[in-house]
């Protein structure tokens, strides 16, 4: 853990950033031009309006997230990411989807992936170096493209992709990468549910870390590794990317979320969506 986190402060330190700035964009440009022809495209292509018109359901990890509410969501098509996993053992429910595309996220809990049981698995293909092996759900390696920025904080502007075979748009949270595999696969009506947009650890465009001890991160006891620092304000411009893109479209996008800090969408609760009477299975 130690390791990771001192590769996170290198990362960080501006002298390293400005120096490896134009070796990295240029491998990510290079990533943009050719992921199109690879067999992972391929295998994403194939997904494309695959479930047309109908509901689908995005799980987060935030402290709201409760293990009755997914036992509703059983016959539902989900997304979830990162370490959803611990609450497996609280649930029957799994989700069709997961994913993973925080570098860091992923070295923690790669051999905890490969131990999951859903039919397809989602990576940041720079991951594919670590030679996950899980032989029970279909891994694909997407390029998760932004461009390598000296101060990664100013990205205040946050695009949508249209065609996720040839690059997903990170926009510094699991859950717009999972909003877009649903727009490209075909879902009409979008709910979040767990996403509670609310971090322990936030750095803003000028650079100001604030932190809050008192602010839990995740469901159950989960806690925050020392590396996890939000970037907050492109998180929140990227779910108004999202927004904007729904609204034009004309495709239902709620949170669910009991609680929590999201205001960009339309609140709602999922009772009335499930149709069914709180506490009600």
């Amino acid at each position: 853990m130690g390791e990771q986190t001192t590769l996170f402060r290198l990362k960080q330190n501006k002298l390293m950033r400005v120096l490896a700035f134009p070796v990295i964009n240029a491998l990510r440009t290079f990533r943009l031009a050719t992921y199109r022809f690879g067999t992972d495209a391929a295998k994403i292509r194939a997904l494309k309006d695959s479930h047309s018109k109908e509901r689908c359901f995005i799980i987060g990890n935030g402290p709201s997230l409760r293990a009755e509410d997914l036992e509703k969501l059983k016959d539902e098509y989900c997304f979830a990411a990162n370490r959803i996993y611990e609450m497996f053992e609280h649930t029957t429910w799994r989700p069709q989807s997961y994913l993973c595309v925080d570098s860091y996220v992923f070295r923690d809990i790669a051999r905890n992936i490969e131990k999951i049981k859903v039919p397809m698995i989602f990576l940041q293909m720079e991951n594919r170096k670590y030679g996950l092996k899980n032989i029970d759900s279909e891994v694909i390696y997407i390029n998760n493209y932004y461009p390598y920025l000296v101060n990664r904080y100013k990205r205040l502007k946050v695009k949508i992709s249209q065609d996720v075979s040839k690059y997903f748009v990170a926009g510094e949270t699991v859950t717009y990468t999972a909003i877009q595999l649903a727009l490209y696969m075909g879902f009409q009506e979008i709910y979040l549910l767990g996403v509670d947009h609310n971090y322990s650890k936030k750095m803003d465009s000028r650079g100001n870390l604030t932190v809050d001890q008192n602010i839990k991160d995740y469901f159950g006891d989960l806690t925050s590794e020392e590396y996890c620092v939000q970037n907050f304000e492109t998180s929140t411009n990227a779910y108004k990317t999202a927004k904007k893109y729904c609204d034009q479209k004309h495709i239902v996008i709620q949170n669910l979320t009991r609680g929590g800090r999201l205001e960009v969408f339309e609140r709602g609760t999922l009772e009335t969506v499930l149709g069914r009477p709180e506490g009600e299975s």
